[in-house]
C-alpha cells in the first residue's frame, strides 16, 4: 500500500461518497475505485461494503480510526524533516472570524514571508460554526473564532474577550439623544445582524430573552464586513467591535448589555500532538496579538 491509497480511503470516509472524493482529490472516479480496490488486496479485507453508498464494514470503521492517526504522523513526520533542512513546505489553512481577521492577517503573512518562504497560507473567514465544522472535517489546521460546546473533539483555549457593537448611520436617529439606550428601545427598530450561529446574533437574542423580549424586525447577513455599508435611514447594525464601521458611523450603548464573549484557539484533539514547530509558533503569535 501507499501514502495516496490511505488518503483516497481517509477522503471517501471524510466526504461519504467516492465520487465526493474523486472530485475533492481531482482524481477520476476509476482511479479512486482502482486505490480502494488495491489497498483491500493489500490489507486482507474488504474496506466498505458493495453498493452505492460507502459504507465501511466493521473491518473498514476499525481501520479508519487507525489511517487518521498514521497520516498526521506521517504529515509531521515531514514537516520535522524539512524544518531541518529549513525548507518546509505546504500548504497552512487558518480559520479566523471576521473581526479578527484584519488584526491577524498581516501578521501572519509578515512571519511567513519572513520565516518560511517555502510555505503557502490558505486563510478562511468565517462563524465559529463554520470554523469548527471545518476544523471537525480535517479542512483548516486551526482558527480564531468562539468556542463550540457542539464538538467534543475540538479544543478550545480562551484568549481575549470581544465586544459587540450597536451603531447608526444616521446622525439624526433618535437613539443618539441619550447617553445609553435602554433595550426595549432599539428592538423598535429595523435590526441588521450577522445569521443565527453568528457570536453577536446569539449574544444578543441571549440578552433579549433574560428580559422577555425578542426581536421585532431583523435581518440578517452572512457577511459581517458589509452590515456597515447597508444600514440606512433608523436600521440599527449590530456587529463584532473590530469590523470597520463607516466614517458616518456612530455607536451608541444599550443599558445593562456588556458581554464578554471569549475568542480563542481552536484545533482538533486529535491533531494537537502532531503539531509542527510552524503551526506551534503561529498558534504562539496569534496568542499573543490577541492578548495585547
Amino acid at each position: 500500500m501507499d501514502i495516496k491509497e490511505l488518503i483516497t480511503f481517509k477522503t471517501i470516509v471524510e466526504t461519504g461518497t467516492f465520487s465526493h472524493a474523486a472530485k475533492r482529490l481531482n482524481y477520476a472516479q476509476s482511479t479512486i475505485t482502482t486505490h480502494i480496490k488495491k489497498l483491500e488486496k493489500d490489507l486482507g479485507f474488504l474496506l466498505f461494503e458493495r453498493g452505492w453508498d460507502a459504507r465501511l464494514t466493521d473491518e473498514g470503521k476499525l481501520f479508519a480510526e487507525e489511517v487518521e492517526q498514521l497520516l498526521m504522523h506521517w504529515d509531521y513526520s515531514i514537516t520535522q524533516a524539512q524544518r531541518i533542512s529549513k525548507e518546509e513546505k505546504g500548504i497552512l489553512r487558518i480559520g479566523l472570524l471576521e473581526s479578527v481577521a484584519p488584526k491577524l492577517i498581516q501578521a501572519i503573512l509578515d512571519f511567513l514571508n519572513e520565516q518560511k518562504p517555502y510555505l503557502h497560507c490558505d486563510f478562511v473567514i468565517g462563524n465559529t460554526a463554520l470554523l469548527s465544522r471545518m476544523i471537525d472535517q480535517n479542512q483548516l489546521d486551526f482558527a480564531v473564532c468562539g468556542e463550540n460546546i457542539n464538538y467534543s473533539n475540538l479544543k478550545f483555549t480562551p484568549l481575549c474577550n470581544q465586544q459587540i457593537e450597536f451603531f447608526v448611520n444616521n446622525p439624526d436617529h433618535p437613539l443618539l439623544q441619550k447617553e445609553e439606550t435602554d433595550v426595549f428601545e432599539f428592538i423598535e427598530y429595523p435590526i441588521l445582524i450577522g445569521e443565527n450561529s453568528c457570536i453577536s446574533y446569539r449574544s444578543v437574542n441571549a440578552f433579549l430573552s433574560e428580559n422577555n423580549l425578542s426581536f421585532k424586525r431583523i435581518y440578517h447577513c452572512s457577511a459581517l464586513h458589509l452590515i456597515p455599508q447597508l444600514v440606512t435611514g433608523d436600521a440599527i447594525g449590530i456587529i463584532p467591535k473590530g469590523t470597520d464601521l463607516q466614517k458616518c458611523s456612530i455607536p451608541f450603548k444599550v443599558k445593562g448589555f456588556d458581554p464578554e464573549i471569549m475568542i480563542g484557539l481552536l484545533i482538533s484533539k486529535n491533531k494537537r500532538n502532531y503539531l509542527s514547530h510552524t503551526k506551534q509558533e503561529l498558534m504562539n503569535l496569534v496568542e499573543t496579538i490577541c492578548i495585547e
